[in-house]
């Protein structure tokens, strides 16, 4: 197996295995292969294995990329020469070269005439894609990567593009429909920032999203203001890149000519709300439905502030996370008029995540106990009780004149409750079972 190598002093040994991905190097623990040096760049740059060479793409690293002495930006790494990243010397090493694939004969067919190739198989209407979205970043490894993840997860509904500059991703633009824009911020030459005004003047109809690993509070307010629908942190695992997949989603399903972004429903209140604070962004959520309006505040990952109606603080916060259906749209921070929460955002979306699991499965013991007494009722009906005691003792074996009339049963919440004259009911049955078995209904009770 080809490897990359380093040969400087005190970081000698440390290797990484090449395969057919781009690997990207830097000081960063997201980096395939890690480098933990000062002079290295938390991402300096990515390298892909060609054959017996190795294909090397600087990533704007601050103390630069060098082949052979020279700084590059792009360049082949040959056998036998040194890469430098900062003050770290590497080395390619090859392996033996597996000998070339041959691809099978094909049989003759019958008479010496060649089998033709197999006919392609029509892309039918369920292969279709439904929305076509662009990714501009400078690395080829990320891109590689959203490829594979996200086209996986989308199902033929998306047909993805990348770009890895911005003369590209524009090239793309003037010949494909595209419905959504991914940028990242931090690119050569023209930067994300730039490269979003452009496309917002060009063609104002396409959504923008920014999705960048900067986390950077004044950028992030000129790209709301200047055509951005959202402006999201890369994460670093795969449920942080499964919220990022709705949330785009969300966004391509916006219909256009609506202000709000996004429809309640697709994408819960509480993912929007906790990538913003786990990014420890400043931003206002402003929710919106045909009854309901108000904000959410948040400032530095903090939720500082919410209004709906003449609701504030976290009663306002409960509320409006309770709304089913209706819009949202993240908007530029601006200092809220009061500040009226003060509890941790992991404290609040927990509290409403628990009324709502109890506003949906109410506890209706009682209910549920008095309807199957309903239902027991049905089954068995007891036997007419007997009119009330009267003040003195009656005699031992009381016989009415005429059969009593049914009284009603007395209401109850739930539990049964035997009154006298049930007992009284229940010990004449006794006494009549008695009587029947041969004992002499003259005998006074004991």
């Amino acid at each position: 197996m080809s490897r990359l190598v380093v040969i400087s002093n005190g970081l000698a040994g440390l290797s990484h295995e090449l395969g057919k991905r781009w690997v990207t190097i830097g000081r960063g623990d997201k980096n395939a292969f890690q480098i933990v040096e000062r002079s290295v760049s938390n991402q300096h740059c990515e390298v892909l294995l060609r054959g017996n060479e190795l294909v090397v793409r600087d990533l704007r690293s601050t103390n630069g990329t060098f082949i052979g002495g020279k700084m590059i930006s792009e360049a082949v790494l040959q056998p036998g020469q040194t890469l430098r990243l900062g003050l770290v010397d590497l080395r390619l090493e090859i392996s033996e070269p597996a000998p070339a694939a041959t691809p099978p004969a094909t049989a003759p067919a019958p008479g010496g005439v060649p089998s033709p190739a197999p006919a392609k198989k029509p892309e039918s209407a369920d292969s279709l894609k439904t929305y076509r979205v662009l990714f501009v970043d400078d690395s080829l490894a990320f891109l590689e990567m959203i490829n594979e993840l996200f086209g996986a997860q989308a199902d033929k509904n998306w047909e993805i593009y990348t770009a890895p500059s911005a003369d590209k991703a524009l090239a793309i633009l003037e010949h494909k429909l595209i419905h959504l824009v991914v940028l990242d911020i931090g690119m050569p030459l023209l930067d994300g920032v730039q490269l979003l005004s452009i496309i917002h003047q060009k063609y104002p109809n396409i959504k923008k999203v920014i999705l960048t690993a900067q986390s950077d509070e004044s950028r992030r307010a000129v790209c709301l203001a200047n055509g951005a629908e959202l402006f999201l942190l890369k994460p670093g695992d795969e449920d942080g890149w499964r919220q990022i997949f709705n949330m785009l989603t969300n966004v391509l399903r916006w219909s256009d000519g609506n202000d709000f972004i996004s429809t309640l429903g697709d994408t819960g209140l509480f993912d929007v709300i906790q990538l913003e604070c786990l990014g420890g962004n400043s931003v206002i959520l402003e929710i919106r439905n045909h009854q309901a309006a108000g904000e959410i505040y948040i400032e530095d990952g903090a939720i500082v502030h919410a209004s709906a109606g003449k609701l504030v603080g976290e009663k306002a916060f409960h509320q409006l996370l309770s709304l089913t259906d209706g819009e949202f749209r993240l908007i530029p921070f601006r200092a809220p008029p009061e500040r009226t929460v003060q509890r941790q955002w992991e404290s609040l979306l927990a509290e409403t995540a628990r009324v709502q699991e109890q506003e949906n499965h109410p506890d209706d013991d009682d209910e549920t106990i008095l309807v199957t007494k309903k239902m027991a009722a049905k089954k068995s009906t007891p036997a007419p009780p007997l009119p009330p005691l009267a003040a003195t003792p009656p005699p031992p074996n009381p016989i009415p004149a005429e059969p009593p009339q049914p009284k009603a049963r007395r209401a109850t919440s739930g539990m049964d409750f035997i009154s006298l004259e049930e007992m009284v009911e229940a010990d004449t049955a006794l006494f009549s079972s008695r009587a029947n078995k041969g004992q002499s209904s003259e005998d006074p009770k004991k």
